[in-house]
């Protein structure tokens, strides 16, 4: 893509920006194979008529191609400024001084590296002859000689040519222009490695990424989750390990404009454990068990281990194993849990068993047997599995015939399940999907009100190359068909984890999407770029006209925000991942900022924290141990969060503005929650993501779709 320059302090006139990435934008990569994508070589003239005036600084006369003609071989020289084509010059990403529009190169005579070489016109070819860059103190560097544009013989005269000349300082050698800004993100660090491995530290090292102006920093992640950042130099640092847990370490390059690289691949570590532990904990003790209609709370005394319990796993009815409670790094887990969703008046057994973190099992505590109540007067009534998937659901969406759609993550295909007859079938692959070695690939669904006779779906996914929105028909066949995709956004940045990616349609017809930061923060308070915001379009991709800044985005300040759902009264809630204190539920208004990278939840981060003016503060917060929440389902007015890490479902009541009465359910009952959507009938799916979540391997997963029946 062609960068912007600046000159006297007037932008030259380039592509549209992050801004206009949306609907037609210019700089959309193959839209419906409309538009063509624009790089640094090959781009159409028609299409570009760009460029600004080059002055030399003592003669304040231009940059000009002799004769105004285009053919190769022709001559810079100085000529009183005229606003004509061979006038309007442009630094591409790539380095070159393009112009008439882009067409040309500039380059010394033949190529040569000669000192007092003339600067002549040539076919641009993407070689190092036609590499040049702004210096400091006005001056146009020659990139491989390191000689300067100079005017000869210090002239100020028309006609006065122009060539390449050892770097004086002179005035003759300076011109009114400066350094493009900096678009052109590092490349991905290289040779990602752990060594020195003990149980509780690591060494990672890396490759050197390279980048055109240099790399400033480089950014420690483990699975999403930045531990630490190193100078542009660093290529090793030491890491902190959890004995016995599974990390997957990367790192992203940044340079000093903010621009982030794509990740390095992916080092899974398991660390030893610190001493070798072959002694069981104890057996759980005094286990007892009360109902509350079709829910049943157990609990039970504490184990003792010689050197720490890690959790209890709940048994019902013999071997099933029906939840876990986990303890954290350095608290015990605790001793009770809630079996949600049973059959009434039903009796229920159950048995304990403790493990420490080591995997040794105590034995099976004594049974208690506990019947439920009569009829549910609890929030959840039931829970039936009804269907499985071998890939992560991720968006899912309920057609009027009460059957369902939902997106394969890593499988890159749109699914078909009808709960009444139990079956399934695939709707056909999305063509152009990416996944990132982590978190991205076929992500959120949607219709809109108008799908009955529009037929449309809505789909967000990362390609190669980026994060887009596309829509496509689904045909009276059950299947899509690609033939009539439109995409409706490209151009936002996509990385291994941060690509958010929930869809929804509002009361007011519109479509919502999240887009996460791509890992980098910079980017969520950049209201001209499109990642770590709400977005809010027209059904055909096209800005409202009321939206706050004139583009897609709706608001603004926010990490990877997933979750997104619709109360009542038409206000937007939001669910959003925070790094590693604190996640948060938003309810959003229109131009809000959230606060990240600054805010975290409500924990200051950086700059004046959460304290400072305007930023708007969470409606619930939870820490990332407990939460790590994606999807959220709003019905009659209660909030439901399906959580991953915390492997819960929170249901909290909307009361005006604030959300009450928190309550958490199947808390290790099914493991990690991804997505949670309302039924036709007022009740709620929900789905797992247990396996393969953050690998990219397609159809090596072992998730369950499940029926959630709500009660009070």
């Amino acid at each position: 893509m062609i960068k912007r320059i600046y000159l006297l302090g007037a932008a030259v006139f380039g592509v549209a920006g992050a801004a206009g990435m949306q609907g037609c934008s210019a700089d959309s990569l193959g839209e419906n194979g409309e538009q063509q994508s624009r790089d640094s070589i090959g781009e159409s003239a028609s299409a570009l008529s760009v460029g600004a005036p080059i002055k030399g600084v003592p003669s304040g006369r231009c940059l000009d191609i002799k004769d105004n003609s285009s053919a190769n071989g022709q001559p810079l020289q100085i000529w009183d400024c005229n606003g004509q084509a061979n006038q309007r010059f442009v630094f591409t990403s790539a380095g070159e001084l393009r112009t008439f529009d882009g067409t040309k190169c500039v380059q010394p005579k033949s190529g040569v590296a000669s000192l007092q070489a003339p600067v002549v016109l040539a076919d641009c070819n993407g070689q190092v002859a036609q590499q040049w860059r702004i210096g400091s103190g006005q001056t146009i560097t020659h990139t491989s000689t390191a000689m300067c544009l100079d005017v000869k013989g210090r002239a100020t005269a028309n006609l006065t040519p122009v060539q390449i000349y050892t770097c004086t300082g002179g005035t003759n050698q300076k011109f009114n222009v400066t350094a493009p800004p900096d678009t052109q993100a590092p490349t991905a660090p290289g040779n990602a490695q752990i060594a020195n491995l003990t149980c509780n530290t690591a060494t990672f090292s890396w490759s050197a990424s390279t980048d055109n102006v240099g790399v400033a920093f480089y950014d420690v992640y483990h699975d999403g989750q930045l531990l630490q950042s190193v100078s542009g130099t660093t290529l090793t640092t030491g890491v902190t390990v959890l004995a016995g847990v599974t990390w997957g370490f990367y790192v992203n390059a940044r340079d000093a404009a903010g621009n982030v690289s794509q990740a390095s691949s992916t080092v899974p570590v398991t660390p030893p454990q610190c001493q070798i532990d072959t002694t069981p904990p104890s057996t759980p003790t005094n286990v007892a068990g009360t109902a509350n209609g079709t829910s049943i709370t157990l609990t039970w005394t504490a184990s003792t281990d010689n050197i720490g319990v890690k959790a209890y796993d709940v048994y019902r009815d013999g071997q099933t194993k029906v939840g876990t409670v986990l303890g954290a790094a350095t608290t015990p887990p605790a001793t009770t849990f809630v079996d949600s969703g049973l059959a009434p008046s039903t009796n229920y057994t159950y048995t304990v068993v403790a493990r420490d973190s080591q995997s040794n099992a105590s034995p099976a505590s004594g049974s208690v047997t506990v019947k439920t109540g009569q009829a549910c007067a609890n929030a959840i009534c039931s829970t039936t599995q009804v269907t499985t998937d071998t890939d992560i659901p991720w968006g899912l969406v309920t057609l009027t015939d009460g059957s369902i759609l939902y997106t394969r993550r890593d499988a890159h295909d749109i699914v078909r399940f009808d709960p009444a007859t139990g079956t399934k079938s695939t709707v056909g692959a999305v063509p152009n999907v990416e996944s990132t070695d982590g978190e991205g690939g076929l992500l959120g669904l949607a219709i809109g009100p108008d799908f009955a006779t529009g037929r449309w779906l809505y789909v967000l996914h990362t390609s190669p190359t980026d994060n887009r929105i596309l829509r496509v028909k689904y045909t009276s066949g059950r299947t899509i068909d690609t033939a009539t995709i439109q995409v409706l956004v490209s151009g936002m940045l996509r990385n291994k984890f941060h690509n958010g990616g929930r869809l929804r349609f509002g009361p007011d017809g519109k479509l919502y999407a999240t887009m996460g930061d791509a890992q980098n923060g910079a980017n969520a308070r950049n209201t001209n770029n499109l990642n770590g915001k709400v977005l809010r379009m027209n059904p055909d991709g096209s800005t409202p006209s009321d939206n706050p800044f004139g583009n897609l985005v709706w608001s603004y300040g926010h990490r990877n925000p997933q979750g997104l759902a619709f109360d009542s009264q038409g206000r937007l809630w939001e669910q959003e991942f925070g790094n590693s204190v604190m996640d948060e539920t938003n309810l959003i208004q229109k131009g809000g900022n959230y606060g990240w990278p600054d805010c975290e939840g409500t924990s200051s981060q950086g700059g004046t924290g959460c304290t400072t003016a305007g930023y708007i503060a969470p409606k619930q917060t939870y820490p990332t141990a407990d939460g790590s929440c994606s999807g959220i389902a709003i019905v009659r007015d209660v909030l439901y969060l399906a959580c991953e890490r915390g492997t819960r479902l929170y249901r909290e009541m909307i009361s005006g503005s604030s959300l009450t009465n928190v309550q958490q359910f199947f808390v290790g009952t099914y493991g990690r929650l991804r997505t949670v959507e309302p039924t036709l009938d007022g009740n709620i799916w929900l789905t797992t993501t247990n396996t393969g979540d953050k690998d990219s391997i397609p159809n090596n997963s072992n998730e369950k779709i499940l029926k959630v029946i709500l009660g009070q």
